[in-house]
């Protein structure tokens, strides 16, 4: 049966877990917010609201900074950890300056340009923050697209041994190819497992260690 699949077309890939859950669960933690917020604003007046939140997107622009100061020294931690490679850390720092820079960016063509020709301070805040949000996320993906094209992050280096060992394993127990699709949506590989496997002074022995149990749990269940 293993000579007749080609378990090469069976690819595993980066899991994204959700942080949020169902949709009822955001209206429950959202609903409360809304509703001191609403409080806040008639409490407290709109004009003294929009001051203090004009006063606070004028400092993101620090706090931007901050973030990526704070970004950086996490990746420089993981990199004193070897769970993560120089090429790795190099591309992180790459794509956190895009994200102040285009960030920075889209807040001022938002808030100052387009914000500008209306007179109202409320429409300058919130063009500021889709500029930023649009032009950060937009010139960070750019840059990774154009990152992707030359060099491979750590995280396509671990899934190719991955799926390398995928594919002998899978040769190893005769899985159908019913059998190696299964395995290769149950099989969770998320940003955590890349850290830990890069870290790994055997990162073949990691990868089987990791697949193995799901392949010999399928076959025992099917047998």
């Amino acid at each position: 049966m293993s000579g007749q699949v080609d378990y090469s077309k069976y690819k595993l890939g980066l899991k994204k877990k959700s942080k949020i859950g169902s949709k009822d669960d955001i209206v429950r933690m959202a609903a409360p917010k809304a509703a001191q917020a609403l409080y806040n604003i008639l409490h407290i007046g709109p004009r003294l609201i929009l001051r203090s939140v004009y006063m606070i997107m004028r400092a993101n622009i620090i706090t931007r900074l901050i973030s990526v100061i704070v970004l950086v020294i996490f990746d420089v931690f993981a990199l004193a950890r070897r769970r993560i490679s120089v090429k790795q850390f190099a591309i992180n720092v790459a794509l956190a300056l895009m994200l102040l820079v285009g960030g920075t960016a889209g807040w001022y063509f938002g808030n100052g340009v387009i914000g500008g020709l209306f007179e109202s301070t409320l429409v300058a805040i919130i063009f500021g923050i889709i500029g930023a949000a649009l032009l950060g996320v937009a010139l960070g993906a750019m840059l990774e697209k154009i990152i992707k094209r030359f060099v491979k992050d750590d995280t396509e280096d671990m899934l190719e041994i991955c799926n390398r060992v995928f594919c002998e394993l899978a040769e190893n127990y005769a899985l159908s190819g019913e059998q190696a699709q299964k395995a290769a949506e149950i099989i969770e590989i998320d940003a955590s497992t890349v850290k830990k496997m890069y870290a790994s002074p055997d990162k073949t022995a990691y990868a089987c260690g990791l697949i193995e149990p799901c392949l010999k749990e399928i076959v025992s269940d099917e047998g």
